[in-house]
């Protein structure tokens, strides 16, 4: 094992001054063989690179022997913002509403969709597609008001979880009708709403 390999292996697992010692130790006996080549030996310009190289591998094992250093410590995540209960990517806009991915589990299998996150609307809409896809189980009707303001009777059921971002709601009534699904009240109603152009985030 050459100075310099030493030098790298004691590096790699150092953890106290004496270990940095050691290895600067090594780092100076491979800087000095370095120097020692001759101008004409065929490796003199190979050695010149790694006289500067060794030098600052030298420069650093010193300081870290003498606490100068702070050994590397492994990046953090980001804080999350304070409250911050769900985020929601938004991939499209229908009439200026944000369009979000969802993902249902039925009785018959989980999949993933997209739904209008709709503020104005109280409860949860999905399309008849999406109900026999993932086997939701039809347990009665209820009265609705559409968009043009008259009340239409739609069946209702329940999908085992429904999950929008960071956001996971549990044994969820569902409405089952129409042709476009919407996201409403009654899965996010309780908390705070920030809408922005691609992500829509929920807080406490």
């Amino acid at each position: 094992m050459t100075r310099a390999e030493s030098a790298v292996t004691i590096g790699q697992s150092a953890q106290s001054s004496d270990d940095w010692q050691l290895a600067a130790g090594r780092w100076q006996q491979a800087l000095q063989y370095m120097q020692q080549v001759p101008t004409d030996d065929p490796n003199h310009a190979t050695a010149q690179q790694k006289v500067q190289e060794y030098g600052q591998n030298l420069a650093m094992a010193e300081k870290r022997a003498a606490g100068e250093v702070a050994s590397q410590a492994l990046p953090t995540a980001p804080d999350r913002p304070a409250g911050l209960v769900a985020s929601i990517p938004i991939v499209d806009s229908l009439g200026g509403i944000p369009v979000v991915p969802v993902t249902l589990e039925g009785d018959r299998s989980t999949q993933q969709f997209t739904m209008l996150f709709d503020t104005g609307a109280s409860g949860t809409l999905i399309t008849p597609a999406m109900a026999d896809a993932v086997g939701v189980i039809i347990t009665g009707s209820a009265m609705v008001t559409v968009a043009d303001g008259r009340q239409v009777e739609i069946p209702i059921g329940y999908v085992n979880s429904l999950k929008v971002g960071d956001l996971v709601v549990q044994n969820l009534w569902v409405g089952i009708g129409g042709d476009v699904a919407l996201l409403g009240q009654d899965v996010y109603g309780e908390y705070g709403i920030s809408i922005g152009s691609n992500q829509i985030n929920l807080y406490e």
